[in-house]
């Protein structure tokens, strides 16, 4: 689909940027910006920025994300550049041009409505004669019909062949079935996925069904089974009951294990419990939660050794993402579920209040299975503390620490902090000397690799495309005088782009470059227009095109040694008449 320079420009304005990113991050306004912690990688201190005024945008200073409104929407909802553009269009409630597109988006809705299909079918099972062995199971572990109802849980009978031949019966094809991950393919031959377990469907935060998890009711080896990847589900950056918990008035996010603990949080009255689908909590995990205005996390993992070490795992996750972090002690019960049950919700309540400082809480671990009574147990648990503490961003955690440590021991802190200062020390030392090897392994500039190589020609053509950008009608002249070519690649796709652009007789915009470059390609092409420096600076122009010219002559010299001599004569030639 090919979208106007006029329909893009009446989408942005009717999109503002703002507004849209409040959507899934919680802006600082500060004097004529807004900021806040990058939503693309994880940092403490925010360095992604969006700008208002006549070409309102964002750029993220420290990964080098950027862009538009449209690139921002690519970007956090993993959609190209059509369905980027079809999403804000929906949003703001305008009609779209005739649809010629390449088909992703009709695939995508198509996978959604299958998924809704399935997920009313197998709720449909559970209450049907077949599915009592399901319904049983819930009611058992203590949901009521409306809390089942409120989440769409489901069965799925113990048959190879019932979601299968009712979807049939609704259109989808085997393949198409297969690709959501709602059938399973031997040998050419397909059966459904999901049999003889209870279904819970998996919500995406804008409450399209976009998987399932099954939880199984006989001997099967996989207790839980999650639906496979596919275009509108990835298991990595979901968390199950976030189209939910993300709108609760609760200070903190309740992060627990399964679906069944988040369900009876639910039920208990706490909302904003969630759970990752069956996987380690990820980076990208961290980030979805740090960007949804709530600055606590409540980890409330079960209280044996799995989920005791899953916890230790998540904690620096979170922190690193500037989430507070609470560990939840779940005393007299295995799991919060079960501790609900036996003891009502406010008691729980109470836990959550009393929950210990994740800090806390691993310093505890460190100390375990040792005598701090003697001088050998005060060693040990000074060499696991001291690189713990180096691991803190913020000095004042590590000050205070580093004083509990110190009581714990009778160690003076100041020898504590010392070590902590050698070990830090010893660490960004380490850390440069990776930066230097990534140096060397041409990793400095992740965009545009070939630029740490070439960083004159780079250099050169970063003038050219700006000059052009800003002179499209010198497109022509500068075809004329530019013997050589771009060097770099990023760089050579963009001025191709441009050029096409420019041929077309088109005033560039750096919305028309959305469809065919990424997020951090797009923060680039920014940095490069938006560097006036040189953009009408003619004398520039030529000396940046000398560059490349050079380039290009040097390289064919170079080339020259392993010619014939009729080449070389003919190569000799052909530079004295350059000349």
């Amino acid at each position: 689909m090919r979208f106007t320079e006029d329909y893009i420009r009446e989408l942005k304005d009717r999109n503002d940027i703002i507004s849209v990113a409040e959507s899934y991050v919680q802006l600082k306004h500060t004097g004529n910006t807004y900021s806040c912690c990058c939503p693309f990688h994880s940092e403490k201190t925010p360095s992604c920025h969006f700008y208002t005024g006549a070409d309102p945008h964002f750029y993220c200073y420290g990964c080098h994300m950027g862009g538009d409104v449209i690139t921002f929407i690519m970007q956090i909802e993993r959609l190209d550049y059509v369905n980027a553009v079809k999403f804000l269009a929906e949003r703001a409630g305008m009609p779209l041009p005739d649809d010629r597109s390449d088909g992703s988006a009709d695939k995508r809705r198509r996978l959604y409505d299958m998924n809704k299909a399935a997920g009313k079918f197998f709720h449909e099972q559970l209450f049907a004669p077949d599915g009592k062995a399901g319904l049983d199971y819930l009611t058992g572990r203590g949901l009521s019909i409306h809390t089942i109802k409120r989440f769409g849980l489901g069965y799925a009978a113990n048959d190879w062949h019932k979601l299968h031949f009712y979807m049939r019966g609704l259109g989808y094809s085997d393949f198409e079935l297969a690709e959501a991950s709602l059938l399973s393919e031997n040998n050419n031959k397909f059966y459904d996925k999901f049999r003889n377990r209870v279904m819970f469907p998996i919500f995406d935060t804008r409450g399209n069904v976009a998987g399932f998890g099954g939880r199984t009711l006989g001997d099967d080896k996989a207790k839980y089974l999650n639906s496979g990847e596919t275009p509108i589900f990835h298991k990595g950056d979901m968390l199950y009951a976030l189209n939910i918990a993300k709108n609760s008035k609760a200070e903190q996010f309740i992060l627990c294990e399964g679906y069944m603990d988040v369900i009876a949080m639910h039920q208990a009255g706490f909302d904003s419990a969630v759970a990752s689908l069956g996987t380690a909590l990820t980076e990208k995990h961290a980030n979805l939660l740090s960007r949804l205005g709530k600055s606590e996390v409540v980890i409330s993992y079960d209280s044996d050794a799995a989920g005791q070490n899953a916890a230790s795992k998540a904690i620096p996750l979170l922190t690193n993402v500037g989430l507070h972090v609470k560990i939840l002690k779940v005393e007299g019960a295995k799991d919060p579920d079960e501790f609900i049950k036996k003891f009502g919700g406010e008691r729980f309540k109470a836990l959550i209040s009393g929950s210990e400082v994740a800090i806390d809480y691993k310093m505890d671990k460190l100390s375990a299975g040792l005598d701090l009574n003697t001088d050998d147990g005060k060693a040990a648990y000074l060499k696991r503390v001291v690189p713990f503490l180096a691991e803190m961003r913020d000095p004042i955690d590590r000050s205070v620490y580093a004083a509990k440590a110190a009581k714990q021991t009778g160690v003076a802190v100041g020898s504590i902090s010392a070590a902590v200062e050698s070990r830090l020390k010893a660490d960004r030392a380490k850390a440069r000397k990776g930066e230097q090897q990534a140096f060397l392994r041409v990793e400095r500039d992740r965009v545009n690799p070939d630029a740490v190589k070439l960083p004159r020609e780079e250099k050169a053509e970063r003038g050219i495309i700006c000059f052009l950008y800003h002179n499209p009608e010198k497109l022509s002249s500068i075809k004329t005088k530019l013997q050589g070519e771009f060097v770099t690649n990023l760089n050579k796709r963009i001025f191709e782009f441009l050029e096409n652009i420019c041929a077309d007789g088109a005033k560039p915009d750096l919305a028309l470059f959305n469809e065919s470059f990424t997020g951090a390609e797009m923060g680039r092409i920014r940095e490069i227009t938006e560097d006036k420096t040189f953009a009408y600076d003619e004398t520039a122009l030529g000396d940046f095109i000398k560059v490349l010219n050079d380039y290009k002559e040097s390289a064919q010299e170079k080339s020259a040694v392993d010619m014939t001599d009729s080449e070389l004569r003919l190569f000799a030639e052909s530079l004295k008449e350059k000349r």
